[in-house]
């Protein structure tokens, strides 16, 4: 049954590259490409996972930004909410691991009509949507997207919707006043370590805040990845909270890292 499923998932990406060609070749306007065609032409890509779809541009057939939230995620209150007791402070202690990234990969960007999961709880890298998230901090944004930010060289902090607030916001502040390519949001991390910080490759799990720590793993962490350069804020503001500002003494390139920190 497998086999044949296959088969027939090759026949139709088959059939969608065909008629994007034909409907290239056919119809052709001032610019080589009528604007249907060139549509066509990113939806195929993206329904293929291929990455040569553009990232970051709106595209109502495939990602905007706006249409089929649901599948990744809409504004269920499970994902932000904290539904038991406050966690209890604990002695700062952290965990950092590291994946083996292959030096030749390259994520794919996959449209709305196709279900992402990934096999790791706190992801460093892999599949995402075509369109990242402005960077800033979320009631809620989902993995499929903050994945995709991370390939721009972005740091992601995360919290247990339970944490502590006064940890969240120590960790919070370190986090904005390092660099301007950052994201937070609450997320289901374990309650042993309630706290994470994610980037290219690498993620740091923690109970609480060790500012010499926080400060290593944005300052060699941070900014990596096949775009880590990448500076072009993002398209998706579902459920921002509040726009990254650049931090005093650095830009919007982040050439400095923590610029206030010693």
């Amino acid at each position: 049954m497998s086999e044949i499923s296959g088969k027939v998932k090759c026949l139709y990406v088959l059939l969608v590259i065909l008629c994007t060609i034909l409907i290239t070749t056919h119809y052709k306007g001032s610019n080589g490409l009528n604007p249907t065609a060139t549509t066509l032409l990113a939806t195929s890509a993206a329904l293929t996972g291929d990455k040569r779809i553009k990232m970051g541009v709106k595209n109502s057939l495939c990602d905007d930004g706006m249409t089929s939230l649901e599948v990744d995620w809409l504004d269920d209150p499970q994902n932000y909410t904290c539904y038991g007791p406050e966690l209890p402070l604990a002695e700062a202690s952290s965990q950092l691991s590291c994946d083996q990234v292959p030096d030749n990969h390259s994520p794919k960007h996959f449209c709305m009509n196709t279900t992402l999961t990934y096999s790791d709880l706190i992801p460093s890298f892999g599949d995402h949507r075509p369109l990242w998230p402005v960077f800033g901090e979320y009631k809620f944004v989902p993995v499929q997207r903050w994945s995709h930010s991370i390939e721009h060289g972005t740091v992601i902090l995360l919290y247990h919707p339970c944490t502590n607030p006064a940890l969240v916001d120590k960790l919070r502040k370190m986090v904005t006043g390092c660099i301007r390519k950052h994201i937070i949001t609450p997320y289901q991390l374990s309650t042993e370590r309630p706290l994470a910080l994610v980037a290219w490759g690498c993620r740091l799990e923690m109970t609480g805040v060790n500012e010499s720590e926080v400060i290593n793993f944005i300052r060699e962490k941070g900014l990596k990845g096949p775009e880590g350069k990448y500076s072009k804020e993002g398209q998706y503001t579902h459920r921002l909270i509040k726009k990254a500002e650049i931090p005093t003494g650095s830009d919007v390139d982040d050439s400095v890292l923590c610029p206030s920190f010693p």
